[in-house]
């Protein structure tokens, strides 16, 4: 099944490349980038031999968001189930929240350099053979850069 936790997307982007910056003080919205079963789910498969048919269904149950600096958690955040995998930014008025998943505004007091973590948080159920069970997958983790800056208004 290869369960991940995908790549990352936020507002503000990644600043990996250093050419972006939030702003301090808007939410920040938070979602699973590049969308395909094996990272948001849900996702079926099975397996047959010598008679035997297994099949397994892995769902995304939520994902852990955390915001720091050098190491220090300074917000976290978990969004579930319908929710786990977030909705991305469409380009709407950025001083409205994500209706599913990321920072509320009120989060957003930290500015400079910080890390974005995620866990995605997977269960897979199986049947067969007239048995059934659950299989306890690892968090998958993934982290990206942001820098947030400081808006300075100038009146003449």
């Amino acid at each position: 099944m290869n369960l991940d936790m995908g790549e990352i997307g936020s507002t503000p982007p990644s600043s990996v490349n250093g050419e972006s910056m939030g702003q301090l003080g808007l939410p920040i919205w938070l979602w699973v980038a590049n969308r395909q079963e094996n990272t948001v789910g849900p996702i079926e498969r099975s397996a047959s031999d010598g008679g035997l048919t297994v099949s397994a269904r892995g769902e995304l149950d939520r994902t852990e968001w955390v915001i720091s600096r050098n190491g220090q958690a300074l917000a976290t955040v978990t969004c579930r189930g319908a929710d786990a995998a977030g909705t991305p930014y469409d380009g709407r008025d950025s001083t409205l929240p994500s209706p599913t998943c990321g920072f509320p505004a009120s989060y957003n007091v930290h500015p400079g350099d910080l890390t974005v973590s995620a866990m995605a948080y997977w269960t897979v159920t199986w049947e067969g053979g007239g048995q059934t069970g659950t299989i306890n997958v690892p968090p998958q983790p993934a982290s990206t850069a942001i820098r947030i800056g400081e808006t300075q208004t100038i009146l003449n």
